[in-house]
C-alpha cells in the first residue's frame, strides 16, 4: 500500500505544485509518520519505507497490516527518518563472524586483504571476445586484469570514464566462463543501475530486495515477482486459503479439544507454505547467473540463506568507495575472489560521529587497500580508467592535475563540446565559455550570520546564481540541462525560492544529491564569505571534486576568492579558472541591479535569524564592523608600500604578486592613481599582475611617442588637456555632455605651487591675489630648478585628482599664456578655438543683452579682482563653495581615474554612467525604467525626469514661449480653436450634402406632381 505526501504550503493556490524543501530522504529509507503538532518524543502513528522521491512529493509504502486509512486527510503530518537498527545489527554480526572464520572458500581472500598472505600471481592470459565492442583500451585492460586476478582486483574509475560499463562487461565475461556472481553496491540506485544494464544483455539475473525500494520498471526482476509467477506460488496461495478457513473455525470453536486440533492443523499448513516458498526461492536463486543485492541485505538471514555456502565464485562490489568496510565484508565472505570498483577520490560514506571517523570508520576498504597494498607494498592490484566521456577538456584538466596525476584524457567526442553546440542554443559569451568564475570578493556579499550548528546561506550568491541561470536560458539552454549545486542545504533552499517556480525542470541540490550524475551546465555556489576566511567542510577535496566533475559543457563557480583561497585545494581551482576561463566580478551584477536587497527567505530562516539577533546582538555588530576595518587596513598597507616605493630613488618600477584577487587589484589601481603613479596590468593567465612605475604618460604626440609633463612646461600641459577633452567630447556628443579632464600638474618644492589652466567650464570663483600670484610664480621657479636637477632620473609624479579637485571650476587666471590655436573671449574670458571665436563672442553678446563690452585695464581689473572689480558678497562665495558637483564634474571624477591611453576604459566608464540617473547623487539604474530628457538628452529615473527638477526649467520656459509664439495661444485649450476640417473630411461632407439636397429635391418634385394630378 502506497501513500503520497506533498508539501502543505502552495504559493500558487490549491492546484499549484510546490517543490519540497531540501531534505536527505531517498528510496529505501525507513520513515515515521506523525502529526505536525505532536511532540518529538511521541511515537509515530505508522512507519513505512520511502518508495519514490520527486521534487514535489514523497511516496511511502506501508505494510498491509498497518491501517493508514485512519489518518485524517485534513491533518498536517511530518515525516521523520528513523534509525535502521537492523543494518547496525547486521554489521555487528558480520564483524563477529569475520573474527571466527578459520576455513572455507573465502579464507585466503580474508588473509590477503588483511595482509596475512601474499597476493597470488595472475592466472594465464586467455583470449575472449568483448560483448561491448565500443570499449576503449583502458576499459579492455581493466576487464582482462580483473578476470586474471586470483584474489582481488580494483577498477579505479574517475568521473565520466565508464566505470559501470566496464563492470557490466566484466560480469558478462565471468558468466561466459561459468562463474556464479554476487553483484552488490551500497545503495539501491547503484544496484538498479547494474540490473538495468545487465537486463539489456538478456542475462539470467535476480534482484533481491523490498519491492518498494526498486525502480518500478525493474520490479519484474525482483525475487518476489519471479516467485509469484511459479507453480509453487499457486499451491502456496491454496495453502494460505486453507489457513484462513482454519483461522475462522478457530475463532468460533468452544471445545478445547477442537481448538487444539485446529491449531495443529494451522501449524502444518504454515509449515507447508513456508517450505514451498523456500523451495521456489532456492530454485530461482540457484538457476540465476547473477544475483544482485545491496551490501547490507546480502546476509544469511535473508533469501541468500537458501543457497549453499560455496555457491558464489566471484563477488563484485560497485561504488565500493562509498561503502563502509564492515558492509563490504558481508558479501566478501561468500566467495574466494572479488572485484572492487569505484573512485576513492569522490564522496566517501557519510559518518555522523566525529569520534568514529577519527578512529578509522571513514576509511573505506578500497582506500585502505590502495594505500597499503598498492603504494606501500607495491602490489599490482589496480587498473585505472583514463578516457573520460563527459567533460570538456578544460573542465577535466583541473581534476586530472590535482587528483588523478594528470592521466585523464578527454575523448574526442567531448574534448571541445560547448553549450553553443546544443540544438536551439545561440552563440554568446555564456555559451562560448567552458569555464566561468564569478568573484564576489570586495562586494560585501557575506554569508548569513547564523549559529554554527545551523546550515550556511549566502543571499547575494543566490541572486547571482539566479541571474546566471536566466542568462543561460535566454541563450536557449533548457532548464533540465542545468544543475545548481550548493554544499549547504540552506543555500539550496534560498536558490530554489528564486528559481524553482520559474523553471520547474531545473535541479537545485546539494553535492551528495549529484553523485554519479551529470548535466550540460553546472553552477556551483561556494557560499562561504567571511572575514575570518573559514571554509568549513568545503575543505573536503572529494566534495569539491564531485561538484566540479558533474559538468559536461559549462562550469560556473560563484565564490568569494578571498575567503575560499584560504584552503590550498580550492585556491588551486580558483587559480586554474582565473588562468583558463572567463572571470567576472560580482560588481557587474550589482551595478545591473541583479543583486536584490529584498530577499526571499524561508520561514525557518527568519526564525533562526531573529533568535540569533536577540541572543548575540553585540557579536553581530562586531562582525559587521570587521570587514570595513579590514578594507581600511588593506588600503593603508598598499598606500604605505607605494609611498616607500616613491621615496626609494633606486627603484623605477614595482611589481605586485599575481596571487592578488580582483578587489585587491582594484584597490592598488586606485591608490596608485591617487599618488600619481603609472599603473598597468601585465602578463597572461596566472602570471598576470600589476606593475607600478614612477613615469606616467600624459599625452600622445602625433609621432606616437608619449610626451611627459615637466615642470614649467605649461604649453604641453594645455595641449594634453585639450587632446583628452576633445576625445571625450567626441565620445559623448550624442548625450550633449561637456566633459572636463582633471588638470595635470607636477609636484615641486612647494605643495602650494600650481599651474592654472582654463577648463572651459562655466563655474567662476574668486581669482588669486597678486601676492598669491607672486608666491605661485616663485614656487614655480623653484620647482622648475628642482626638476632640472632630477631630469636624468625621470622621476615625474602627477598631482592627485583629489589635490586638483579644488582648481576645477575656479575663475581662470588671465596671466596664463593662451595656446596658439586658442583665443580668449573678451566677454566670459574663456579660451575658445580660433575658428569658433566669432560665433562664441556673438553668443556671449546676445547672452549679455547688448551690454557694453569692457576692454582694456577695466576688463582686466574686473577679471582679476583688481581696483575696478565689483566686490562679491561673502555669503554668495560660501554658497558657491557648497554647491554640489555638476554632472560634468561627476563624469570628470570617473574619467580622472582612467589611464589616458585606455580608450576602452573611457568607453566602459561612460557606458556605466549612462546606465545610472544623471541627477547628482542619484544612483538609480535607468536601463529598464528611465527616459531621456528632451531638452538636455540625458537619461533620468522616473523621480527626477521632470525638467524642472533636474535643472532644465529654463529650457522648458523657452520651449513654451516658442509654442505660444507659433500657435498664438497661451496654453492648451485657450484661444479660438481652429475648427476647419481637413480636405478629406471636407470632401466627404460635401458629397453627403449633395446627396441630401438631391433627395430633398426629388421629394419636392413628387409632391408637386401629386398636387397637379
Amino acid at each position: 500500500m502506497v501513500a503520497v505526501f506533498e508539501p502543505v504550503f502552495k504559493p500558487g493556490g490549491k492546484n499549484a505544485k510546490s517543490e519540497l524543501p531540501s531534505h536527505n530522504l531517498s528510496p529505501g529509507d525507513i520513515v515515521g509518520v506523525a502529526l505536525m503538532k505532536s511532540e518529538p518524543s511521541e511515537k509515530s502513528l505508522v512507519t513505512g519505507i520511502v518508495s519514490q522521491v520527486t521534487s514535489f512529493n514523497i511516496s511511502i509504502a506501508f505494510d498491509e497490516s498497518q491501517d493508514i486509512f485512519e489518518l485524517d486527510d485534513d491533518e498536517i503530518f511530518k515525516l521523520t527518518k528513523l534509525a535502521n537498527d537492523v543494518t547496525y545489527r547486521r554489521l555487528k554480526a558480520t564483524l563477529k563472524d569475520l573474527a571466527k572464520v578459520r576455513h572455507g572458500r573465502s579464507q585466503r581472500l580474508i588473509d590477503t586483504l588483511f595482509y596475512q598472505e601474499e597476493i597470488s600471481s595472475p592466472s594465464r592470459e586467455f583470449s575472449f571476445s568483448f560483448v561491448n565492442e565500443n570499449l576503449d583500451d583502458s576499459q579492455k585492460e581493466a576487464v582482462k586484469f580483473a578476470l586474471m586476478q586470483r584474489e582481488v582486483a580494483i577498477i579505479h574509475g574517475p568521473p565520466g570514464t565508464g566505470k559501470t560499463t566496464t563492470v557490466v562487461e566484466l560480469i558478462i565475461q565471468a558468466v561466459k566462463q561459468g562463474l556464479k556472481i554476487l553483484a552488490t553496491a551500497p545503495s539501491n540506485i547503484a544496484v538498479d543501475n547494474l540490473v538495468e544494464r545487465l537486463a539489456s544483455y538478456k542475462q539470467r539475473i535476480v534482484r533481491i530486495g523490498h519491492p518498494a525500494r526498486l525502480l518500478s520498471h525493474l520490479q519484474k526482476y525482483s525475487l518476489d515477482a519471479i516467485v509469484s509467477g511459479t507453480d509453487e506460488t499457486s499451491i502456496v496461495e491454496d495453502v494460505k486459503s486453507d489457513m484462513q478457513n482454519v483461522l475462522a473455525k478457530l475463532k468460533k470453536a468452544r471445545n478445547h479439544g477442537e481448538k487444539r486440533a485446529l491449531r495443529d492443523e494451522m501449524k502444518v499448513l504454515r509449515k507447508e507454505a513456508t517450505q514451498r516458498e523456500e523451495a521456489a526461492s532456492r530454485d530461482i536463486l540457484s538457476r540465476a547467473d547473477v544475483v544482485l543485492v545491496t551490501l547490507t541485505s546480502a546476509t544469511n538471514d535473508g533469501p541468500l540463506k537458501h543457497l549453499k555456502e560455496d555457491h558464489f565464485d566471484l563477488v563484485v562490489i560497485d561504488e565500493c568507495s562509498q561503502a563502509l568496510e564492515a558492509a563490504c565484508w558481508i558479501g566478501l565472505m561468500k566467495a574466494r575472489r572479488c572485484v572492487l570498483a569505484g573512485d576513492h577520490l569522490q564522496l566517501p560514506p557519510t559518518i555522523l560521529s566525529k569520534e568514529a571517523a577519527a578512529a578509522g570508520l571513514e576509511v573505506t576498504l578500497m582506500e585502505r587497500l590502495l594505500k597499503t597494498l598498492a603504494k606501500e607494498k607495491g602490489r599490482d592490484i589496480m587498473r585505472m580508467l583514463t578516457t573520460q566521456y563527459r567533460m570538456h577538456q578544460d573542465i577535466m584538466a583541473w581534476a586530472s592535475q590535482q587528483l588523478y596525476e594528470g592521466k585523464l584524457v578527454a575523448h574526442e567526442s567531448v574534448a571541445s563540446h560547448l553549450l553553443r553546440d546544443l540544438l536551439d542554443v545561440t552563440e554568446g559569451e555564456e555559451t562560448n565559455a567552458p569555464l566561468l568564475l564569478i568573484d564576489t570578493a570586495g562586494c560585501d556579499l557575506y554569508e548569513l550570520d547564523l549559529p554554527d550548528e545551523v546550515s550556511k546561506g549566502n543571499e547575494g550568491e543566490a541572486d547571482i546564481v539566479a541571474a546566471h541561470v536566466d542568462d543561460l536560458i535566454k541563450c536557449g539552454v533548457k532548464a533540465v540541462d542545468i544543475a545548481v549545486i550548493a554544499p549547504y542545504n540552506l543555500q539550496v533552499e534560498l536558490i530554489r525560492l528564486r528559481l524553482s517556480a520559474k523553471y520547474p525542470g531545473l535541479e537545485v541540490k546539494s553535492v551528495d544529491g549529484f553523485q554519479g550524475r551529470e548535466k550540460e551546465a553546472v553552477i556551483i555556489s561556494m557560499v562561504r564569505s567571511n572575514p575570518k576566511g573559514e571554509v568549513g567542510f568545503l575543505a573536503e577535496k572529494r566534495r569539491i571534486n564531485v561538484a566540479v566533475t558533474r559538468a559536461r559543457r559549462h562550469l560556473t563557480v560563484v565564490c568569494d576568492t578571498e575567503t575560499v583561497s584560504h584552503d590550498p585545494f580550492i585556491k588551486s581551482l580558483v587559480d586554474y579558472m582565473t588562468g583558463k576561463g572567463e572571470v567576472l566580478s560580482a560588481h557587474q551584477y550589482i551595478q545591473e541591479g541583479k543583486v536584490s536587497q529584498t530577499f526571499s527567505r524561508p520561514v525557518r530562516l527568519l526564525d533562526m535569524m531573529e533568535n540569533k539577533k536577540t541572543q548575540s546582538s553585540t557579536k553581530q555588530e562586531k562582525s559587521r564592523e570587521k570587514p570595513l576595518q579590514s578594507k581600511e587596513e588593506k588600503l593603508a598597507m598598499y598606500k604605505l608600500d607605494l609611498e616607500k616605493f616613491i621615496s626609494d630613488a633606486s627603484l623605477s618600477t614595482l611589481d605586485f604578486p599575481a596571487s592578488l584577487n580582483s578587489h585587491d587589484r582594484m584597490v592598488i589601481h586606485e591608490v596608485a592613481e591617487q599618488l600619481g603613479l603609472g599603473h598597468t596590468s601585465t602578463g597572461e593567465g596566472k602570471e598576470r599582475h600589476i606593475q607600478v612605475s614612477k613615469v606616467k604618460a600624459v599625452a600622445t604626440e602625433p609621432g606616437g611617442s608619449h610626451s611627459e609633463l615637466e615642470p614649467g612646461n605649461c604649453t604641453k600641459a594645455e595641449g594634453a588637456f585639450e587632446t583628452l577633452t576633445e576625445r571625450v567630447k567626441n565620445l559623448n556628443a550624442q548625450n550633449g555632455e561637456v566633459l572636463s579632464q582633471d588638470l595635470q600638474n607636477i609636484e615641486g618644492k612647494s605643495e602650494e605651487s600650481s599651474v592654472h589652466i582654463s577648463t572651459g567650464q562655466d563655474e567662476t570663483l574668486p581669482a588669486t591675489t597678486r601676492a598669491g600670484e607672486e608666491a605661485s610664480s616663485k614656487a614655480g621657479e623653484e620647482a622648475s630648478s628642482k626638476a632640472g636637477k632630477q631630469r636624468n632620473n625621470e622621476k615625474i609624479v602627477k598631482k592627485t585628482a583629489s589635490e586638483l579637485q579644488g582648481t576645477v571650476g575656479k575663475e581662470p587666471d588671465v596671466n596664463v599664456p593662451v595656446p596658439d590655436d586658442m583665443t580668449q573671449c573678451q566677454h566670459c574670458l574663456k579660451n575658445v578655438r580660433s575658428p569658433n571665436i566669432a560665433l562664441h563672442e556673438a553668443h556671449c553678446a546676445k547672452q549679455n543683452k547688448n551690454k557694453p563690452v569692457p576692454v582694456g585695464p577695466a576688463a582686466q581689473d574686473k577679471s582679476t579682482g583688481g581696483v575696478g572689480a565689483r566686490k562679491k558678497d561673502p555669503r554668495t562665495q560660501d554658497k558657491k563653495k557648497e554647491k554640489p558637483k555638476s554632472q560634468t564634474n561627476r563624469v570628470s571624477d570617473v574619467l580622472s581615474k582612467i589611464d589616458d591611453d585606455d580608450f576602452d576604459g573611457l568607453i566602459a566608464s561612460i557606458t556605466e554612467l549612462d546606465s545610472k540617473c544623471a541627477y547628482r547623487k542619484c544612483k538609480t539604474l535607468t536601463n529598464t525604467l528611465g527616459r531621456n530628457c528632451e531638452y538636455c538628452t540625458r537619461r533620468f529615473c522616473l523621480t527626477h525626469l521632470m525638467p524642472e527638477i533636474h535643472g532644465c526649467g529654463d529650457a522648458v520656459k523657452e520651449a513654451a514661449r516658442r509654442v505660444i509664439s507659433r500657435d498664438g495661444v497661451l496654453h492648451s485649450g485657450s484661444g479660438v480653436p481652429n475648427r476647419k476640417p481637413n480636405h478629406a473630411r471636407r470632401a466627404q461632407l460635401e458629397l453627403k450634402l449633395e446627396k441630401k439636397l438631391g433627395e430633398l429635391s426629388s421629394k419636392r418634385t413628387k409632391n408637386t406632381e401629386k398636387k397637379k394630378s
